[in-house]
């Protein structure tokens, strides 16, 4: 009976919910979080899908915008819980096929200096867009990110009284080819930039309202780090911080149901019978279709909502993963002959050549093809952070998108197709990477986005940002303006994840947003938290 009555019962041990749980432990309430996995962290997920000891991340793969997150700061998650960064020099690189290759770099002047090889004109225009909008990033849209979207308009209007932020809301406005279009001249730089949208940042092309995703990475305060030991080491730091505070964590306890007693969120059952009582509320880090029509159901809601719920727009893509334990690091030859920077780039890109490639890429994905005209996003962190593999080995990874089902398939079909494609898949790599040989192959396996959904249930047909990134699903209509604000018409019930406003990856946006709702709704205060 110990575990029957808690204040607030929070559904999945993703970011968002282990750092909300970990505010609203502090503030005195008795808190539990129950995930159905073993694991928790979500996508936070370091996982040996090869070879003992070789450690692949299987979703996010990267930390940004630590230093100048809030929940970062207030809850002393890298000096009180032991978090450690790698900062890796070059951020992206993109491979050309003539040898050449265009990196964006941590520092603004080494990024400048590659561009130049391509085109002046661009590099100046870099340059120029930085210096106008880093402070607007920085200042609004960073706070933006951390506000509740009923209140992010007051953030919008002063960015709009600022000298810039007209033309910075115009541009973001746009959709990203229609921003790189209108920056840049060369095919390259502009290749460089739109071959960063889909992964990692969730948009196509031609989203309105992506054209933001440009303004960040050209005039962002990102700097993206490795956690050392994988993005799981995250998760622990968010776990240990969780538990600290005084909260509690049920593994492999699947909610099937949220109990309703006169409107208002009483609790849940589990998947073995069990009722447990929520005497405050109870809070889903699922996606809003299973939190909404499978937990509570839809005789509980208005016929309506639940219309709009159902509404909801997953991505156009899912991902397709290949993960290889290697005896030695990838190596590009012919590009790091030319481009030392190459080999020092968290990722590399390959495949497009122009933005026009791209946009072929998702005609294929749109059409159910598995993209002829792929755009690979590869990845070796050991390369930075040996405690990902068994010294001296490493790991590699390889993304790129793909529809979640193919045309005249069953989702299904993927088990028996993956090899195949991940055969595909590894010789276009092999083009660029010239050690990436079947001798230095220890082990290669492929993922596929009907394992992804199946793993991670609340990726809904293999949607990693489980709402697709348009602008009639974004801010105040995040995924839907009846729960934008993280609360849904039950009473005492609340949403978070990447569904939510801010819809970014590893930042906690949503959990620490979804605070500010629940601290106000009950009258919670903490103390010893830093003002």
């Amino acid at each position: 009976m110990v575990d029957s009555e808690w204040d607030v019962i929070l559904i999945g041990a993703g970011q968002n919910n282990l750092a909300l749980g970990t505010y609203l432990s502090k503030a005195g309430l008795r808190t539990v979080i129950c995930e159905s996995r073993l694991e928790n962290g979500g996508r936070l997920a370091s996982e040996e899908i090869t070879l003992p000891g070789y450690w692949h991340n299987t979703l996010a793969y990267f930390q940004d915008n630590r230093e100048v997150s809030p929940v970062w700061k207030e809850l002393n998650w890298v000096n009180g819980y032991h978090a450690e960064f790698v900062a890796p020099p070059v951020i992206s690189s993109l491979l050309l096929g003539d040898g050449q290759a265009v990196s964006q770099h941590q520092s603004l002047d080494a990024t400048i200096a590659s561009i130049e090889k391509f085109s002046c004109k661009d590099a100046a225009a870099w340059r120029a867009t930085h210096d106008r909008f880093h402070r607007l990033v920085r200042d609004y849209l960073i706070p933006y990110c951390h506000t509740v979207p009923e209140k992010t308009g007051g953030v919008l209007q002063k960015l709009e009284a600022e000298p810039e932020g007209k033309e910075f809301i115009r541009l973001w406005r746009l959709t990203p080819l229609q921003v790189a279009d209108e920056l840049f001249e060369s095919d390259a730089v502009k290749t460089l930039v739109l071959s960063q949208m889909a992964i990692p940042r969730g948009v196509a092309l031609d989203y309105a309202g992506g054209g933001v995703e440009v303004l960040k990475l050209i005039a962002g305060d990102e700097k993206p780090e490795l956690a050392r030991g994988g993005s799981h080491s995250i998760a622990q730091v968010l776990q240990r911080a969780y538990v600290h505070s005084g909260g509690q964590i049920r593994a492999v306890h699947h909610v099937d149901k949220i109990l309703i007693e006169n409107g208002r969120a009483a609790g849940v059952r589990l998947r073995d019978g069990r009722e447990w009582k929520a005497r405050v509320a109870v809070v889903s880090n699922a996606d809003p279709y299973s939190t909404l029509i499978d937990m509570v159901g839809e005789d509980c809601l208005p016929r309506t909502f639940v219309e709009r719920v159902k509404g909801i727009q997953v991505d156009e893509f899912s991902y397709f993963q290949v993960h290889v334990a290697l005896k030695v690091p990838v190596r590009y030859a012919l590009h790091e002959a030319g481009d030392g920077a190459v080999g020092q780039a968290m990722n590399v890109n390959m495949g497009p050549e122009k933005p026009a490639d791209i946009e072929e890429m998702w005609k294929e994905i749109r059409a159910g093809e598995f993209p002829e005209h792929a755009c690979l996003h590869a990845i070796c962190p050991t390369a930075f952070d040996p405690l990902q593999a068994p010294k001296p080995k490493h790991a590699a990874s390889v993304y790129l998108p793909v529809p979640y089902q193919l045309k005249g398939k069953q989702p299904e079909d993927w088990v028996r197709l993956k090899n195949g494609f991940m055969d595909s898949v590894l010789k276009i790599w092999r083009r660029y990477a010239t050690n990436l040989t079947d001798e230095n192959i220890e082990m290669k396996v492929a993922m596929d986005p009907f394992y992804l959904a199946g793993r991670w249930p609340n990726m809904r047909r293999g949607s990693v940002w489980v709402a697709r990134k348009i602008a009639t699903q974004m801010g105040e209509q995040r995924p839907i303006e009846q729960i934008a604000d993280y609360r849904t018409p039950i009473r005492g019930l609340y949403q978070v994840g990447v569904a939510m406003h801010p819809a970014d990856a590893v930042i906690a946006g949503s959990g620490y947003n979804c605070w500010q709702v629940m601290k106000e709704d009950l009258k919670l205060t903490i103390q010893e938290l830093p003002t």
